[in-house]
């Protein structure tokens, strides 16, 4: 092809293939399995006459505020969406899509299905596995039908999938961005690195028996004790991904006072300097760990250097 594109927004879309049918997987037939693939969203209880978006758009508005109620954001990406922009999906499978906008949004009327308008795209099954990022927008509950991801490595990664499963150098990409396949682990496998790090070069054991129950709300992900006999310590971790909000060292203060040690892995960690015994993991620090021992790592952890710096081992 000629020359490539330039993405010019400063997000890609994450978005649900789900509106008020109860026929979920024809609705994903419908929209990606057929020659014709395309993202849909509900609203099909609303009277329009045409294919103009712009009219569906406003007796969208009209029903949702006669009944009182917060428009949908899923109504404004898809008036927004130009060609060319980039979307992830997931079926129900499990499977990711990546999707290239390729027309403008139209009204389209479905009753059984429950759409009221579509965005044609080209689309393409990716795998089981993606970035953090991309995986915790899915995951999170109360998400959404969409949600916008303003992270530039994240669309660099985006553009290149697109590039790779089209077989086309469509976008222009810039795969030299920093490598932050650590920032974009799924939140257990982070934890498992960070866990991995305390016991490899902290020198602790990790008491299985201590590992939180993920619906509870305890401030520890797990307990460990040293190995040294002659030098007993135990401790604990708590780990935040790049995009928590910040650690209080305070709020830690009861393990302090039992003799625990306590390990912080997180974006910004307050009050460090009233508490004796925390530490603090940086990323750098996890980086050159990971490096050097990666050959005895877990392939859940491992698997994401290739899944997401597919493109920067072959810039190289």
């Amino acid at each position: 092809m000629g020359s490539k594109i330039t993405y010019k927004k400063d997000y890609v879309t994450r978005i649900n293939l789900k509106t008020d049918t109860n026929q979920r997987e024809k609705l994903i037939d419908f929209c990606l399995h057929d020659k014709n693939q395309f993202l849909a969203i509900g609203w099909s209880c609303v009277d329009f006459e045409s294919d103009d978006y712009s009219a569906f758009y406003g007796a969208v508005v009209t029903y949702v505020h006669g009944q009182k109620r917060r428009l949908n954001s899923a109504l404004n990406i898809f008036k927004d969406a130009c060609v060319n922009d980039l979307f992830w999906t997931r079926d129900l499978n499990g499977v990711y899509w990546i999707c290239r906008v390729t027309e403008p949004a139209k009204a389209y009327l479905n009753k059984d299905l429950d759409i009221g308008a579509i965005l044609p795209v080209k689309a393409y099954a990716f795998g089981l596995e993606v970035p953090g990022l991309i995986k915790a927008s899915f995951n999170r509950s109360r998400g959404g039908i969409v949600e916008r991801l303003k992270d530039s490595t994240i669309i660099e990664y985006s553009k290149y999938v697109f590039n790779k499963l089209s077989k086309k150098d469509y976008y222009e990409d810039n795969l030299n961005i920093e490598n932050n396949m650590i920032d974009n682990l799924p939140a257990f496998e982070l934890e498992e690195l960070v866990i991995s790090y305390i016991q490899i070069v902290e020198g602790y054991y990790l008491l299985s028996n201590s590992i939180a129950n993920k619906s509870t709300t305890v401030k520890i992900e797990c307990q460990f004790i040293s190995r040294d006999i002659n030098n007993l310590k135990k401790a604990v971790v708590q780990v935040k991904a790049k995009q928590a909000t910040a650690l209080d060292a305070l709020s830690f203060k009861a393990y302090e006072d039992k003799g625990y040690y306590i390990y912080l892995y997180a974006p910004t960690i307050n009050n460090m300097e009233k508490m004796k015994n925390v530490i603090k993991i940086t990323s750098k620090e996890l980086q050159y760990f990971y490096d050097k021992y990666k050959a005895i790592l877990p392939e859940s952890i491992t698997q994401f250097e290739n899944l997401f710096n597919i493109g920067f081992s072959e810039k190289q």
